[in-house]
């Protein structure tokens, strides 16, 4: 092809040099003529032929360089032009400029040099990019993982920067937000003082100074520590900055703040501080009666004997007044002590239902570690349940295990324990009192004991319950021909209360699997003799292979990026199945989800012939109405605290609870084995399908 293009190149060269030169001949033949013309004496003729042939050879010099010069050189710049200003094309068409050639080679070379250093910088700005990114996802995690609320402002008072930290403990009083002032947030006096100290006294070489401020409300006391934001150029090195210079010379471009809200150690410093004085006002007094030969030393002493007292109450409150604390959600918490004596040869389950406690996590998980290795000492027991109980705003630790009756002296020896030499010899009890100031409490019901401790609930629980109820029912579904089951044989005789349940919940894409509606998220929790084993759960996120609707999202909020990489049914279904293995299944609502298995079962390869009991249908049966028979409904009326609500397993452990109480409800109604809740199940369900003929 090169060579075409050069021989083509050497065709277009001789043409043009073969039509010069027949230029040359036709000037030497006119010269010839026009000396003939005048001999003869018609040189006017011979003039204005002479001029149309020189018209004529122009027009035939201009459309010659044309089409062998001007035209190829506007298409070559047209190409240049596209490789200048785009993205992907780096060189031009050899063919397409076969007149201009070596121009056109020689434009490919500048083509490829130039995608060659556009390439360079490409890699060098996403490179650049890759790694402020990273530096910025560290920035944002060490600000994050502080335990102070960071600001960062500009020199107009700006929000550029913050953290978590900082939008806690500061919306309460504005509106937190990028570009937003900081006096709307915090009082501006104290801020714009420290700020004048910094800037203005550089002698006094600080780089940071303290203050205290409060929240504009007025709810919050805040203790803050300023640092000033300095330009990295060689001047700042060298030089103080002065910020009030109005020559443009400032190398201050804005301040960091650092925030404590100190509202709660103030406020505990003022109670410390009342203590004492109320201690030497109540010891006054008897110690000068006591130096009195006239007074009764038996009087003083009872007085000073109360004084004591009562300060020794004044200081177990004080404790619980600056414990740093946060909310834990129980599940979590019990992990942790779990994982901890994973190699003490002691097993620990989980059981009842999450709940959100406010404490501090650390030492209640020293504590109870510390506990149970005591309590397996001094009883013998190698098995305990631990779960966590709500009362109205009361929280309840509990720790369960079969054995003899604890006395007192062990119970007050365990409270001793010390739960780590780091801690400054800390106690069980002093943990426990840095919560709620209660000594250990001790039940008995047949062979098992508890000891229960008692701690604060804790507010995120609390919200989150209040955000689920907002969001309506999952409507009923009433193709109840899936719950139609025979006589469960030997397993029909067992005892409810004996019977191991598999207590399940699926999300989904929407309400009708006729119509393409898929699994999105299947989790259940065993309930083994009436305890429920919260730390034997499935819980698995599913890939339907189609969109969730923003609508579904809104209830369980699960998305599409959070399915991206997750298994699909044919997968998690046959684990389901071992995880239940011949377990009784329960749900609520139970035909909803079981019409979304089964319409799976045979792609799946699995089948599901285990016997099923719906929570529903069995609470209109023990209350003795249909109506209102949804799990939130049921949970209030049973006082069921709610968390994780609208959550596959959240719901799986919510009906599980309710499970339990039922099975009281139909105890007391003389229903108390398998066979008989079926033959309940299917009476109730009849019932129901007839109200809803006459409906």
């Amino acid at each position: 092809m090169r060579h075409e293009r050069q021989a083509l190149s050497l065709w277009l060269s001789l043409a043009i040099a073969l039509f010069l030169a027949s230029l040359a001949a036709a000037w030497m033949l006119l010269g010839v003529g026009a000396e003939a013309a005048a001999d003869r004496g018609d040189s006017g003729g011979f003039a204005l032929a002479t001029a149309g042939l020189a018209v004529l050879f122009s027009v035939a010099v201009w459309a010659i360089v044309k089409v062998t010069v001007l035209s190829p050189a506007k298409r070559l710049a047209v190409d240049l032009g596209a490789i200048a200003h785009g993205e992907r094309r780096h060189s031009v068409d050899l063919d397409r400029h076969a007149h201009l050639p070596a121009l056109a080679e020689a434009a490919n070379g500048l083509a490829q040099k130039l995608g060659a250093a556009r390439a360079q910088v490409g890699a060098a700005v996403a490179a650049a990019t890759a790694a402020t990114e990273n530096e910025k996802a560290r920035l944002a995690a060490i600000l994050n993982d502080l335990h102070e609320g960071v600001v960062v402002c500009n020199w107009k008072h700006q929000v550029v920067l913050y953290n978590q930290i900082a939008l806690g403990l500061l919306h309460v009083a504005g509106e937190m937000g990028l570009g937003r002032p900081l006096f709307g947030l915090v009082a501006k006096e104290p801020v714009l003082h420290i700020l004048d100290v910094l800037t203005h006294r550089p002698e006094s070489g600080l780089g940071s100074a303290p203050f205290v401020t409060g929240t504009t409300d007025g709810r919050s006391l805040l203790q803050g520590r300023m640092s000033l934001v300095r330009t990295s150029s060689a001047r700042a090195a060298a030089e103080p900055a002065d910020a009030s210079a109005g020559d443009g010379r400032s190398e201050i471009t804005g301040y960091v703040i650092t925030f404590n809200d100190v509202t709660e150690s103030v406020s505990a410093l003022a109670r410390r501080d009342a203590a004492l004085r109320r201690i030497i006002e109540a010891l006054r007094g008897p110690v000068q009666r006591l130096n009195d030969p006239a007074s009764d030393p038996a009087l003083a002493a009872r007085d000073i004997s109360e004084a004591l007292e009562r300060a020794a109450t004044d200081y177990r409150s004080l404790l619980t007044g600056w414990w740093p604390m946060t909310d834990i959600h129980s599940a979590d918490l019990f992990d942790f002590v779990i994982r901890r004596l994973d190699n003490s040869g002691l097993k620990v389950n989980m059981t009842g239902l999450p709940v959100w406690l406010h404490g501090d996590s650390h030492t209640l998980v020293l504590a109870l570690e510390a506990l149970l290795k005591r309590i397996a000492e001094g009883t013998g027991a190698a098995e305990f349940d631990v779960g966590a109980e709500a009362d109205g705003r009361h929280g309840w630790i509990c720790v369960t295990w079969r054995g003899g009756r604890v006395d007192d002296d062990s119970l007050v020896a365990w409270q001793k324990i010390r739960i780590s030499p780091a801690l400054g010899g800390m106690t069980v009890r002093d943990v426990m009192r840095h919560h709620t100031r209660e000594d250990l409490i001790e039940e008995r019901v047949g062979e098992r004991v508890t000891l229960r401790i008692a701690l604060s609930l804790g507010r995120e629980g609390q919200d989150r319950v209040d955000l689920a109820e907002k969001l309506p029912p999952r409507p009923e579904f009433f193709d109840f021909n899936l719950l139609a089951q025979a006589p469960a044989g030997d397993l029909g005789q067992v005892g409810l209360r004996a019977l191991t349940y598999v207590v399940f919940d699926t999300e989904t894409t929407g309400l009708k699997p006729t119509q393409g509606d898929q699994v999105v998220s299947l989790a259940a929790v065993r309930v083994v003799n009436g305890r429920i084993l919260t730390g034997e759960t499935f819980n698995r996120i599913i890939n339907p292979g189609r969109a969730i609707p923003p609508d579904s999202v809104k209830f369980h909020g699960i998305t599409d990026e959070m399915v991206v990489d997750k298994p699909p049914l044919t997968v998690v279904l046959p684990q389901f199945k071992a995880y239940a293995a011949d377990a009784v299944l329960v749900a609520h609502n139970a035909a909803f989800d079981l019409k979304f298995i089964r319409m799976r079962e045979a792609e799946c390869g699995v089948a599901f012939d285990n016997r099923v009991l719906d929570t529903m249908l069995l609470s209109a049966f023990v209350d003795g109405t249909p109506e209102n028979q949804s799990l939130d409904a049921i949970a209030e009326r049973y006082g069921i605290t709610l968390t994780d609500r609208h959550t596959a397993l959240g719901d799986s452990l919510v009906t599980a609870a309710v499970l339990l109480r039922l099975i009281d409800g139909l105890e007391a109604k003389g229903i108390s084995t398998l066979d008989q809740a079926m033959t309940t199940l299917n009476m109730t369900m009849e019932l129901h399908n007839r109200g809803l003929a006459f409906n």
